[in-house]
């Protein structure tokens, strides 16, 4: 098993916003999390990227148990995060956002995202919502790992460029890389989870997996 959450609890200081959360993720697959905006999406990506602590429960990757690790000797692990927001750093030009990764070039990503390609010279605050959220997202497919974590990737993004991440998260998972996908983009989550786990107010309000997931129910889901 790539992910395993045991039980796990925490937020934001004395404020609980998980209890007692569990779930599995195994090499190659991708879980989807998907809830309303304030059910605790970021918190858990978040708490598992290691920017939170836990207050309880445990978090174990590749066999490991990394509940205590900081966030950079999970990422040195392999755990690669794409937050929601600040997902790029804005003072700096594309080349060398993307330089940080230690990737030597975009290779197939370049093809894909085109106007990345072009713009290597061109500070990522000067650009788009859209564009930083692609750029962001390229950023965490050439990074080095074996688990993504990443937190609204469509958000903003036009139709044609959510396709394009779509094809790309299948290959990275096609070559043995895992996913936790949050989103609210259920034609995204249709396209790629084996697994959606569904999160409202009170805690996780559902959990289904291959041909258990139904667009209804998430759709549901999405309401409470």
């Amino acid at each position: 098993m790539m992910l395993r959450l045991d039980g796990i609890s925490g937020g934001y200081h004395d404020t609980l916003v998980h209890r007692g959360l569990s779930l599995e993720l195994g090499a190659g697959e991708v879980l989807a999390v998907i809830g309303r905006n304030g059910t605790g999406k970021t918190t858990l990506a978040r708490l598992i990227a290691g920017e939170l602590p836990l207050a309880g429960g445990s978090i174990r990757f590749g066999g490991q148990d990394i509940t205590r690790l900081s966030s950079w000797d999970r990422a040195r692990r392999g755990i690669v995060s794409m937050p929601q927001t600040d997902m790029v750093f804005d003072g700096l030009t594309v080349a060398e956002n993307l330089a940080l990764t230690g990737a030597k070039s975009l290779g197939e990503l370049g093809k894909r995202f085109p106007r990345i390609a072009q713009r290597m010279r061109q500070t990522a605050q000067t650009m788009s919502g859209g564009e930083r959220k692609i750029l962001g997202f390229v950023r965490a497919l050439v990074s080095p790992g074996k688990l993504l974590v990443l937190d609204e990737p469509s958000e903003g993004v036009q139709t044609e460029n959510i396709d394009h991440m779509v094809a790309c998260i299948r290959q990275a998972c096609a070559d043995g890389t895992a996913c936790l996908l949050f989103e609210q983009n259920i034609r995204m989550v249709e396209a790629l989870a084996h697994a959606v786990i569904g999160l409202d107010s009170s805690g996780v309000c559902y959990r289904a997996e291959g041909q258990e997931i139904s667009r209804q129910d998430m759709l549901a889901t999405l309401s409470l």
